[in-house]
C-alpha cells in the first residue's frame, strides 16, 4: 500500500504538498522514550498545556480558562474526538468477560506483553452502568488518547508514563478521589476493579476534545470483506446482521452487560486497521521482557471495514496535536460513518487477512 502511495505522491506532488500542509506534517515532533510499567505492556509529546487536577471534595474538574461549549458528537467537523473519556481495560485472559464494553463507540486494541492486548474504551455520557476491569496506562497512551478524549480513566501507571501522559494537557482523573470504583466477583483481584461511568459523568465537566481525532463522514466503499483476521491471539470479526461480531476462534467473544449479569456479543459497526512501527520503549518489564510501543503519528497503511466492504489506503497524522487523516488508494480523503467503531494498532510486520 505505501508503495502505491508512493507512486500517487509522484503523480501528484502539488495535491501531496497540500495534504501535508494540511495534516500539519511539517510541524515538529518531540520524541520521547519512557521506562518500565510495573505491569506487563516511547511516547511522544507535544507541547503541555495547563493540566488539571483533582482536589479531594472536588466535584467538577477545571476547564479552560477561556470556557467553551459543549461538543456536538454529531457534528461532522468535530469528528469522532468528541467522544469524552477514554477507559483503560483490561484484556487479559483472567479478566474475561469484561464488563460493559458492548455499548462503547470507540474500543481501541493494541498488544502488550504476554502476546495479548489491552484496551481503551472511549465512552460518552449516553454509556452508562460499570465498565471494567480497569488497568493502567500504556507510553502510547500519551500519543493516541488525546486526540480521542480530554479525559482518561487508569488504575495509573509508571512514573514516567504518567508524566508523559499529563504533558499532553489530558485530563487524568484519579478514581481514588472518589467512589468511582466498586469490586466485581472476579476471584483474581489484580482483574476486579470497575468503573462506575454515573459516578464518573457526574464528576467531569463538559470540556471539548483536544483536536480531532479520527475523521467522520461517509464510507465510500469498496471490496467485499465480511471476515477479518488480526494477528491478536484467535481474534476475528465476521460480518453478522448488519454488524462486525468479534470471535475468539469460532467461538463468539462475549462480554457482560453488568457485573453479575447477561452476556452480549461484542460487534462494531465500523472496523479500522492502523499498521503502525513498532520499536523499543528501551526497558524491560518484570519478567525481563523487552517492552515496544508504537508510532501513532506519521504514515502508514489503513484499512477500513464497513457493511461488508474493505477500503485499503493510508492514514495521515502530521503532529501529537493533529487528529488522523485518512486516503484511500487514489489519495482521495474519507471518514467514518456513525456508529460503534473499534480500531486497532497493528504492527506493519503483521498480516491482516480478509
Amino acid at each position: 500500500m505505501l508503495a502505491s502511495l508512493k507512486q500517487w505522491i509522484t503523480s501528484n506532488p502539488w495535491r501531496f504538498v497540500a495534504l501535508l500542509l494540511g495534516a500539519g506534517l511539517l510541524a515538529a515532533v518531540t520524541v520521547l522514550l519512557v521506562a518500565q510499567d510495573s505491569e506487563p505492556g516511547g511516547t511522544a509529546s507535544g507541547s503541555a498545556t495547563t493540566t488539571a487536577t483533582l482536589e479531594p471534595g472536588q466535584t467538577t474538574i477545571p476547564t479552560d480558562p477561556e470556557g467553551s461549549l459543549p461538543v456536538d458528537p454529531n457534528a461532522p467537523t468535530e469528528g469522532l474526538g468528541s467522544a469524552y473519556v477514554s477507559v483503560k481495560i483490561d484484556n487479559a485472559p483472567a479478566a474475561r468477560p469484561q464488563v460493559g464494553l458492548a455499548g462503547v463507540p470507540l474500543l481501541v486494541e493494541y498488544p502488550v506483553e504476554g502476546g495479548i492486548t489491552r484496551f481503551a474504551a472511549v465512552v460518552n455520557r449516553d454509556v452508562a452502568g460499570e465498565l471494567g476491569p480497569v488497568r493502567s496506562l500504556r507510553s502510547v497512551d500519551a500519543d493516541l488518547l488525546p486526540q480521542l478524549a480530554p479525559y482518561v480513566v487508569s488504575t495509573g501507571g509508571e512514573p514516567f508514563v504518567l508524566q508523559d501522559v499529563t504533558a499532553t494537557g489530558i485530563n487524568m482523573i484519579d478514581p481514588q478521589l472518589f467512589e468511582m470504583f466498586t469490586i466485581g466477583d472476579n476471584p483474581e483481584p489484580l482483574h476486579n476493579l470497575f468503573l462506575l461511568l454515573d459516578v464518573l459523568f457526574q464528576t467531569v465537566g463538559d470540556t471539548p476534545p483536544m483536536g480531532e481525532g479520527l475523521p467522520a463522514g461517509a464510507f465510500p466503499g469498496g471490496t467485499a470483506a465480511t471476515e477479518v483476521t488480526l494477528p491478536f491471539e484467535s481474534l476475528n470479526f465476521r460480518y453478522e446482521d448488519d454488524a462486525y461480531v468479534r470471535y475468539d476462534g469460532a467461538s463468539r467473544y462475549e462480554v457482560l452487560d453488568a457485573i453479575g449479569g447477561n452476556s452480549v456479543p461484542l460487534t462494531h459497526d465500523t472496523v479500522v486497521v492502523l499498521f503502525v512501527a513498532e520499536r523499543s520503549a528501551g526497558y524491560t518489564d518484570g519478567n525481563d521482557v523487552p517492552v515496544t510501543t508504537f508510532d501513532v503519528i506519521g504514515l502508514g497503511d489503513l484499512l477500513v471495514f464497513n457493511q461488508g466492504e474493505v477500503v485499503e489506503g493510508t492514514w495521515l497524522r502530521g503532529a501529537h496535536e493533529d487528529g488522523y487523516r485518512f486516503f484511500d488508494a487514489d489519495g482521495n480523503a474519507f471518514g467514518l460513518p456513525q456508529g460503534r467503531i473499534y480500531l486497532a494498532l497493528v504492527p506493519r510486520t503483521s498480516e491482516v487477512g480478509y
